[in-house]
């Protein structure tokens, strides 16, 4: 019988070990240091939760199937730090990227979904492959805490804090605010 335990607790612990592996859990994380945004990219606004923001993507991809939009890379944008503010305070963005900083996107329509303008500028990231939801929360744990480390001894204070997401890939960026221009240069 408690031979039977064993082998039995022992298949269960090698199962979740496989599962965390599978997932991403024990991947090694690469923390990159180069220019990241000069995106253009449509969507909408979200306030709550983060962890609750997961049926604003499927709305940004409805809205932008109807509209004829590639949503072949969706961004999400956290502009509140959950540190600092009540979860049910936090503002966040979701949307579509639509084109780069230099694109005329001319007369295109985009029903009533929001243009947001991420600039280009200083960023550590990192890349981290994805399946599901599961592996989603195992790289949000990760790659944030990874990526707030690195900040800090990078000296770099992140403005814009984004998701890329594509297909089986999320990059998260921690992009420091453009610098001001010096108005004597003009």
């Amino acid at each position: 019988m408690v031979r039977k335990l064993i082998w039995i607790v022992a298949s269960i612990a090698l199962v979740v070990v496989a599962l965390l592996a599978w997932l991403g859990a024990f991947k090694s994380l690469t923390v990159n240091d180069s220019p990241q945004g000069g995106y253009v990219v449509v969507g909408y606004d979200y306030m709550g939760p983060f962890e609750k923001i997961g049926p604003m993507y499927e709305r940004v991809v409805a809205t932008g199937d109807s509209l004829g939009l590639s949503t072949d890379s969706l961004v999400g944008v956290y502009y509140s730090n959950p540190e600092e503010v009540a979860p049910d305070s936090l503002l966040s963005f979701v949307g579509i990227v639509v084109g780069n900083s230099d694109d005329d996107l001319g007369t295109l329509d985009f029903g009533k979904m929001r243009t947001e303008h991420i600039p280009s500028g200083r960023a550590l990231w990192i890349d981290f492959p994805y399946s599901n939801t599961l592996g989603m929360i195992v790289g949000i744990m990760r790659a944030y805490d990874a990526l707030g480390e690195a900040s800090v001894a990078a000296g770099l204070e992140p403005g814009w804090v984004y998701e890329i997401h594509s297909e089986g890939n999320v990059r998260f960026v921690f992009q420091e605010y453009p610098q001001a221009e010096d108005p004597a240069a003009f």
